[in-house]
């Protein structure tokens, strides 16, 4: 009986290229999407930056309201700020592993060697790892969010 979590295996012999071998099939590939990875990396820098200038007017509008004002509280700007610099932050790994992946796609490109293959496919390893993380503490905390908003009311309600 096989194990069902076992990653599918293939047999690279039934192949026609030698083993170890760049084909022109892998780097005409990965020349397709270079330039789009490579985009798609600046994009979340700048939206990385973004909201750094978000959590900034956040956290300055917070500063500059009155004691007395109507609306959201001043310490809720804040908050609100330094949420927005730690999903900055979490921009920005994803878009470093896509500007490396990027790069050594660039390098296996004009050098076609296997060491710059693998480093590609590691690069593009590092990015998928991190966002299936991500994406594992996103369902996670929706969960738990899910049954706070319908226990905390009711929990309210029996003691109010």
């Amino acid at each position: 009986m096989t194990d069902a979590y076992t990653p599918p295996q293939s047999d690279m012999a039934e192949h026609n290229a030698r083993p170890g071998a760049v084909t022109e099939e892998m780097v005409s590939a990965l020349r397709g999407t270079k330039g789009w990875v490579l985009m798609f990396g600046i994009f979340m820098f700048i939206g990385a930056a973004f909201l750094v200038l978000g959590a900034i007017g956040m956290m300055a509008g917070g500063a500059l309201m009155g004691a007395g004002a109507q609306g959201m509280p001043r310490g809720m700007f804040t908050g609100v700020g330094i949420m927005y610099i730690l999903m900055a932050c979490l921009y920005i790994f994803p878009a470093i592993f896509l500007v490396k992946y990027s790069s050594a796609i660039g390098r296996l490109l004009s050098s076609g060697h296997v060491a710059d293959m693998e480093d590609a496919l590691n690069q593009q390893r590092k990015f998928w790892k991190f966002v299936g993380v991500m994406a594992l503490i996103g369902m996670v905390l929706a969960v738990v969010g899910i049954i706070a908003a319908i226990a905390v009311p009711i929990m309210m309600a029996a003691h109010g």
